[in-house]
């Protein structure tokens, strides 16, 4: 097991990077996203120099709001030229797994149409990634949509593709981390872990919320020995550092 930390795309990247290694973390979760983080803002020789420096893996993550599901067709095209974009940096980068974000229409449009129009994006963004030697992960978001039925349907479409699964966001709308873990477990390439009151997605460190996340957590180890981000927004990172800690030690005890 690996854990790693994102950097906030509201600061400096380098300076993201540097307190990431400096704090101990085995990778950067690099969030490719507005203002300061998004792909021709990348310098990406300082930041492959930074990587080296603190000897941090990587693993690639694109703006969670591109609309690659939007029921308007030039809409989605435009998203998926964006994520091109980011998938040239992380492959420059030396990233090999991508993570895709669940993008439901909403409104009028059933979950069926949303599926659909995923999979026409993400079949795209799969050729894309090939010719950049990445690999696609998708991860389900936080809204009643991102269930088991409408994940099954996205993955069985798409057998090349593999799940980035969110904590916080499967302990939502009466879904349990446990079920998801099981059914996909061969799919599993990266894990997000915080905490949240289970109504909301409120980034919390862990213990500050009610997910019942050291039992996920052995679930998750019979399965899976990869890499796991802590996704915590705090203002006071010392909550991240404390829960890094948290999170080796109930690992080790799994």
């Amino acid at each position: 097991m690996k854990i790693g930390f994102p950097n906030n795309p509201r600061k400096d990247i380098c300076k993201e990077i540097s307190w990431i290694g400096e704090h101990g973390f085995d990778f950067v979760d690099l969030f490719l996203e507005e203002d300061k983080a998004v792909p021709e803002k990348i310098d990406v020789y300082e930041v492959r120099k930074l990587l080296q420096t603190f000897n941090l893996d990587i693993v690639g993550h694109t703006a969670w709001y591109l609309p690659i599901g939007s029921p308007v067709r030039s809409l989605r095209q435009t998203a998926v030229r964006e994520l091109e974009k980011y998938f040239k940096v992380l492959s420059e980068l030396g990233a090999k797994f991508v993570t895709v974000h669940a993008n439901w229409p909403g409104g009028m449009f059933s979950a069926k149409e949303g599926i659909k129009f995923q999979v026409e994006s993400l079949n795209f963004l799969i050729d894309y990634a090939k010719s950049s030697d990445l690999k696609i992960m998708y991860e389900p978001m936080d809204t009643s949509e991102d269930n088991l039925e409408n994940v099954s349907s996205i993955l069985n479409e798409l057998p090349e593709i593999f799940l980035h699964i969110d904590i916080g966001h499967a302990s939502l709308f009466g879904n349990t981390p446990e079920i998801f873990i099981k059914k996909f477990h061969s799919r599993i390439k990266h894990v997000h872990l915080h905490d949240n009151d289970k109504r909301k997605d409120l980034h919390l460190p862990l213990d500050c919320g009610k997910i019942e996340w050291r039992n996920i957590i052995k679930t998750l180890k019979k399965y899976y020995d990869g890499t796991i981000t802590l996704e915590i927004f705090s203002k006071d990172r010392d909550y991240v550092l404390l829960s890094k800690e948290k999170l080796r030690k109930a690992w080790k005890e799994s």
